[in-house]
């Protein structure tokens, strides 16, 4: 993940990691991507997921994790964002707008290796329409 230091600061790009890591992750799993390296496990872990392995599940239950109220899916994706972004930045107008600027960066980071993955657009649809319940 590329990071432009230089232009955030450390609590944005603590946020910027968690929506790119997030985003990430989903789009793997939408994939069917479910080698279960160390760092991919450890990557599950960061976002707590405390599931099954997921290498271990079948495909059934692999899709319900995606599925509307999957830990994965794209509206708890969003929701997690969110949530971490809130906790750690607060809900005043200025940090509110570099709250948005990362979590739109990091989706266009992602999006970049995956032009047409309808759960990665959902799944920042959403991230948006959750924040924007809290905007100031």
């Amino acid at each position: 993940m590329t990071r432009h230091t230089q232009d955030r600061n450390e609590e944005s790009i603590t946020l910027l990691d968690w929506a790119y890591l997030n985003f990430e992750i989903l789009i793997r799993l939408q994939e069917g991507d479910i080698y279960l390296s160390t760092a991919f496990q450890k990557q599950l872990d960061c976002v707590g997921y405390l599931g099954e392995a997921i290498d271990t599940l079948n495909k059934k239950e692999r899709e319900k994790l995606l599925h509307h109220d999957g830990f994965f899916s794209c509206s708890q994706t969003g929701k997690r964002i969110v949530v971490f972004a809130l906790q750690e930045n607060g809900l005043n107008k200025k940090r509110f707008e570099e709250i948005e600027k990362s979590i739109m960066y990091a989706y266009k980071e992602v999006k970049k290796g995956h032009i047409n993955c309808t759960g990665l657009e959902k799944s920042y649809h959403y991230t948006l329409e959750t924040l924007n319940i809290f905007k100031p």
